[in-house]
């Protein structure tokens, strides 16, 4: 029996470490007029902390003390300022702003919108932050598979088990959209220059199935090949003009090693664990070089795919009115192609200072192209959203970023396979496959940053900086709410909330 003494140091831990755990604010912004959802909205609940709403409007974050007042603010909006404890339903509204045009004509409206985009040029450097920090944020990649079409029509076959039925098995079993993402909470140090980056937890919503039933299927057409061929034969393959010999010998082998390693027995608790680090360095690798990549296209940086201010004679700009973000007036200038441009969009221009709130693009057109002998590919996908919030010193920081880039492959030509064999007796030809392929593929990755609370960092302490550690890292088939509870990140969509890997239960 527990002495009284333990009992009440036992009940004095519990309800300190209850009064001490985070807790989670919630809400959902709402348009006051239209009640439609308003995505990416500023939410500040501390001094250099803050979220963004997702693309349906929802906000959460985790905070071990209740803020007194959150801020809320967006682009065409009234900043908010309200009680936490005051939100009802998980709802907030936001009120459309109304532009005082006395505020208007303070600044300079000698300038045409292409003058003005000249002045954010000019004005990068001062009003942008370019020194080192520390960042935590958090990172999502998204992406998606569409098979647009998948067409195997065989003309002839004289292999056993290889007929029209299989092939439309195969093309009725391959998965026509799949999805999968990857979400990483981190601290970045450093500036849009060089980064270095410590990963504190990730999650990999993974699909395994998105190709395994197509590769499934084509591995057991290869396997039929391969038993049917007779010793000493070859194997002639020919797509139009392009052919290639293979020999059967090195199918036979390649047939062998692929049974021995499906017959191999279970990984122990060692292999698991190596198996585990290694994931943990690619992911580390890789989430590093998707961050240098998307801060590296910055709309400043020179000799970017998105070139407008590197090339603003490309484009013609037209002034779109003007907008209220952050307490401050902003011009809304539309551009799109003039001259070998390749994109359109808005930009949210302070009339003070010049500064870009906020910028949108997309191409208008195939940024590559390539089709040769029934093979076509087209980089067809690219746009962005940028969104910066000023400090207290009067420099913008970035707040969301978000790119995505697709392409598009397709692939029609014929295929003969045909079986030869000098040895046998009568003619060489032994068996014969024609078939046309019809093939449509599209892929579409987007990657969202967001920034949540940032300090200064002096060059010494970046220098410093050891070596990534261990870091929790999961996948999952099915996604896991409680995964990410008592963090801080930018609030899942429906898509996320219902991802189920194929095949998972």
């Amino acid at each position: 029996m527990r002495s009284p003494v333990l009992v009440l140091m036992l009940v004095v831990c519990w309800l300190f470490s209850f009064s001490a755990e985070a807790q989670e604010i919630k809400a959902r912004v709402l348009d006051a007029q239209n009640k439609k959802p308003i995505q990416y909205a500023n939410v500040i609940f501390a001094e250099h902390r803050g979220v963004v709403t997702n693309e349906e409007g929802f906000f959460s974050f985790n905070t071990s003390e209740t803020p007194e007042v959150i801020k809320i603010s967006s682009l065409g909006y009234e900043v908010l300022e309200i009680d936490p404890k005051s939100i009802t339903n998980e709802v907030v509204f936001l009120v459309p702003a109304s532009i005082e045009l006395k505020e208007v004509f303070l600044s300079d409206k000698s300038l045409s919108p292409k003058e003005i985009m000249k002045k954010v040029r000019e004005g990068i450097t001062t009003n942008y932050d370019f020194n080192l920090s520390k960042k935590r944020i958090f990172f999502r990649q998204s992406d998606f598979n569409y098979v647009r079409k998948f067409g195997l029509h065989v003309d002839e076959s004289t292999i056993e088990g290889i007929d029209q039925n299989l092939m439309d098995r195969i093309s009725s079993e391959v998965p026509k959209v799949s999805d999968s993402y990857k979400e990483v909470l981190a601290d970045l140090y450093g500036n849009y220059d060089s980064q270095k980056l410590r990963i504190i937890k990730a999650a990999n919503l993974h699909n395994p199935q998105s190709t395994q039933t197509l590769t499934d299927l084509t591995d057991r057409l290869e396997t039929l090949f391969k038993q049917n061929l007779k010793k000493n034969s070859y194997l002639k393959i020919r797509s139009g003009i392009v052919g290639v010999k293979v020999d059967a010998k090195e199918l036979q082998e390649e047939l062998e090693e692929s049974r021995e390693e499906n017959q191999k027995k279970e990984k122990t608790a060692e292999e698991i664990a190596k198996e585990q680090i290694e994931s943990q360095k690619n992911l580390q690798k890789r989430t590093a070089q998707k961050l240098n990549s998307v801060l590296g296209d910055m709309f400043w940086k020179e000799d970017n795919t998105f070139d407008l201010f590197d090339k603003l004679n490309r484009y013609k700009y037209t002034m779109d009115g003007y907008a209220y973000i952050d307490n401050a007036t902003v011009y809304v200038i539309n551009f799109e192609p003039r001259w070998r441009g390749d994109f359109k969009g808005k930009v949210y221009v302070n009339t003070a200072d010049y500064g870009v709130h906020r910028l949108e693009f997309e191409n208008v057109k195939p940024l590559k192209k390539f089709r040769l002998f029934g093979i076509s590919a087209l980089d067809d996908v690219y746009r962005g959203r940028m969104i910066f919030v000023k400090d207290e010193n009067g420099k913008y920081q970035l707040s969301y970023l978000e790119r995505e880039k697709g392409e598009s492959v397709g692939i029609d030509r014929p295929l003969t396979i045909i079986e030869k064999n000098k040895y046998v007796p009568g003619r060489r030809k032994q068996n014969e496959l024609d078939l046309d392929i019809d093939l449509r593929i599209s892929q579409v990755q987007r990657l969202q940053l967001v920034v949540y609370d940032k300090e200064d960092l002096e060059p010494a302490q970046y220098e410093n900086l050891q070596s990534p550690g261990d870091f929790i890292y999961e996948k999952f088939k099915v996604y896991n709410p409680e995964f990410w509870k008592g963090n801080n990140i930018i609030e899942p969509n429906a898509a996320i909330k219902q991802f189920t890997a194929l095949g998972a239960e």
